[in-house]
């Protein structure tokens, strides 16, 4: 039998089991549980909360006239066999047929063909397309394998271009070409050529034609718009730099 003094003074507390630790001594210092690491069920409230994702994302949703101006734009410059439209030799399209076949695609169910012509010939979109009798065209952009014709017009004594720096070489070199549109679409001044250079480059170069030098060299020059001249490939020895 063991000697009961070995088993040393009873706690009068009785048998204790692992000490809890004490919420109010649990924070840095002992001044109660810490802040910087309490979690709470709560999440966040969103500042963006119950905003379209558009306006998430900073950048506005475009009207429906934005959308069917580069919808038109595409059409009459690329690709009117997508909607079943025929272009005249001008790059024309009826402007019944071609209402007929917007109305087709999501989200211009709704479109008239006021509402076509009224953008047409008002605003920016008038500066990219030409309304002609019952009949609607692109003014320039054309990469239709079908010729669009344009009557020559006289130019002024020069006409820029702005591109990157790279292609300024190459067109220095080899002339103006081009590229994957019908014509070389030229600016009527420095300021449109530059707006035209900073689409590719935030240091653009412009590039300055003589039309009098391409023109004794068989150039044809065509008008499409107040800022906007069109002409056959322009020979390297009428090209020099605006500094």
């Amino acid at each position: 039998m063991e000697s009961r003094g070995n088993r040393g003074p009873r706690d009068p507390r009785g048998p204790r089991g692992p000490r809890k630790p004490d919420a109010r001594r649990s924070g840095p210092g002992g001044r109660g549980p810490s802040r910087g690491n309490q979690k709470t069920s709560r999440s966040p409230q969103r500042l963006d909360a119950g905003k379209p994702e558009a306006a998430k994302r900073g950048t506005p949703k475009p009207s429906v006239d934005e959308r069917l101006s580069k919808f038109l734009a595409f059409l009459l410059r690329h690709h009117p066999e997508i909607v079943n439209v025929a272009l005249d030799e001008r790059g024309a399209a009826d402007l019944n047929a071609l209402t007929t076949a917007v109305r087709t695609r999501p989200g211009f169910e709704e479109i008239t063909r006021e509402r076509i012509e009224l953008l047409a010939t008002t605003g920016p979109a008038a500066l990219r397309f030409e309304v002609i009798g019952n009949t609607i065209r692109a003014r320039y952009g054309h990469s239709l394998t079908q010729p669009i014709q344009y009557e020559p017009a006289e130019p002024p004594e020069h006409l820029f271009h702005g591109t990157t720096p790279e292609r300024a070489a190459e067109i220095l070199a080899a002339g103006l070409k081009p590229a994957d549109r019908q014509r070389v679409h030229l600016s009527s001044d420095t300021p449109a050529a530059l707006e035209v250079g900073l689409r590719r480059s935030p240091e653009p170069v412009i590039l300055r034609v003589d039309t009098q030098c391409a023109q004794k060299a068989g150039v044809k020059f065509y008008c499409a718009g107040p800022a906007v001249w069109l002409s056959d490939e322009i020979p390297p020895g009428c090209i020099d730099r605006v500094e």
